[in-house]
């Protein structure tokens, strides 16, 4: 598996991560929810808005870089929620840049999200994945998630 470590990002690294991650977001929203593009945009910038009133220094979300050891260069991010109180943290979001698919970046990524809950006592890491998204549901099958709901709907 391929060596990574994760870094806190920088306001800079912050600032590309979201709006890295924006486009596919609005693409699957507009897909997943029947809308427009520009309704699914509305949606998704409204939201990061209520979900991060301070940006990246909302209490509770962490946002990472994701460092190959070998290179030293960033191969992508990653966004999580961390509820101390609760026991359980939440995956917003784990990426790796187009340059950098299918070299193991994503799995070590996410076995050191695992690893940095849990040591906080978190006993469970939830997440959410678009029907669509089959390459992201395969790498969390393969990691040991389990489906425990389904959403579904019906353009009428």
């Amino acid at each position: 598996m391929s060596q990574v470590r994760l870094e806190p990002m920088t306001a800079a690294e912050f600032a590309e991560f979201m709006e890295v991650i924006l486009p596919p977001y609005i693409a699957a929203r507009s897909v997943a929810d029947h809308i427009s593009l520009a309704e699914a945009e509305r949606f998704a910038r409204d939201q990061h808005l209520r979900l991060l009133p301070a940006g990246q220094c909302t209490p509770g979300h962490n946002f990472h870089s994701i460092v190959a050891i070998d290179t030293d260069e960033a191969v992508g991010g990653v966004w999580f929620h961390i509820d101390a109180e609760k026991g359980q943290a939440f995956l917003y979001n784990i990426t790796v840049f187009p340059e950098w698919y299918r070299r193991g970046y994503a799995t070590a990524a996410l076995s050191l999200v695992e690893a940095a809950v849990r040591s906080i006592g978190c006993s469970v890491l939830a997440l959410n994945v678009f029907a669509e998204n089959t390459a992201a549901a395969e790498l969390y099958l393969k990691a040991g998630y389990n489906r425990v709901s389904s959403h579904m709907n019906k353009r009428l």
